[in-house]
């Protein structure tokens, strides 16, 4: 018989969580294993919980959506103890990426149980570092993806959103901040070298997508010991709101003035740049010109940096790839 720590989320798909962790607590103790509820009503209650008493379970079971994949992962991350996910939330990046049922109990009970008999797979987590990161923060992990620029200000939003679900509430939160929206000034640190400049996007990518389905990083893969940093040179607001639908299938890639970068570590931090010249290194490779903006002699404040939909605090950031930290019951990463 397996111990097995099971932490729900009521609120997760818009108020069906109740039904649904009741019906994976039910599905869980029908195949024998002891399960303790450790659900204590608020995400930092139930991580406690499950601090306190994961040394004597097998495995920790998580009941929602990404929100609930970033507590278990807070518990279970550079440890033995493997994550078990029930994918029921609005937003189900993390088991998308992870090849897990969505929204089908039994099916995820019985990876589960795959995973209790030895299908147990190691991926990678972003890793999170800064005297500004959220408790609990030292370090943060992050499975799918951290959000730094307008991406972080419009998941801010979508946080609040109860309707609509999934990557239509991003739509909609996109639609509220674009006219709030100036460039970003950032100062980034990849593998030791530095860039300064200003930016639309920056996001760092462990998973291939994020906002309930959005292929920010269709490349990226959990199992590569790798990260991918996505950025946008600055952008008008009629250019971000003919971006966004090419998140739908990573068309986004083909714009020039998008680039990833394959990363092992990154530092994202506040930058005043001059000149309007949009992204620059170190090295002298420059981006193209702010499209639209004119110049600006500083870039605007960098939102507070949400991953994987939960907030995390401000920059500066340190983000490292933390190879096959987290173990998976029944999971098949998309390669």
């Amino acid at each position: 018989m397996s111990h097995i720590g099971v932490i729900t989320n009521p609120t997760a798909g818009s108020g069906r969580g109740a039904r649904w962790g009741a019906e994976a607590l039910t599905a869980l103790s029908a195949r024998g294993h002891h399960i303790r509820d450790l659900s204590r009503g608020t995400w930092a209650a139930s991580y406690e919980a499950a601090m306190e008493h994961r040394r004597g379970l097998d495995a920790l079971v998580v009941v929602g959506g990404d929100g609930m994949v970033h507590l278990g992962i807070q518990v279970c991350g550079g440890r033995k103890l493997p994550l078990g996910i029930v994918a029921a939330g609005s937003g189900n990046d993390a088991a998308i990426s992870l090849g897990l049922p969505i929204h089908d109990i039994e099916a995820s009970a019985g990876r589960i149980d795959d995973g209790l008999a030895g299908h147990v797979t190691r991926v990678d987590l972003g890793q999170i570092t800064g005297h500004t990161v959220d408790h609990p923060g030292k370090p943060r992990y992050f499975i799918a993806v951290l959000s730094a620029g307008i991406d972080a200000a419009i998941a801010a939003y979508a946080a609040n959103l109860r309707h609509p679900r999934g990557s239509l509430k991003y739509k909609v939160a996109t639609l509220r901040e674009l006219p709030r929206f100036k460039p970003y000034g950032v100062r980034i640190v990849v593998d030791g070298t530095e860039w300064t400049g200003r930016c639309t996007l920056v996001a760092v990518a462990n998973g291939a997508v994020f906002g309930g389905g959005l292929m920010i990083s269709p490349d990226s893969r959990m199992t590569d010991g790798k990260l991918e940093l996505v950025l946008a040179e600055p952008l008008s607001r009629p250019a971000i709101v003919k971006l966004f639908p090419k998140l739908y299938d990573g068309s986004h890639l083909a714009d020039s003035r998008i680039r990833v970068i394959q990363a092992t570590s990154i530092e994202i931090s506040q930058h005043g740049h001059e000149g309007g010249r949009g992204y620059e290194s170190r090295q002298g490779h420059k981006g193209r010109h702010d499209e639209g903006r004119g110049d600006l002699s500083i870039g605007a404040l960098l939102p507070p940096a949400f991953a994987d939909g939960e907030l995390v605090g401000r920059a500066p950031l340190k983000v490292a790839v933390a190879p096959l930290a987290l173990r998976v019951l029944g999971a098949t990463p998309r390669n």
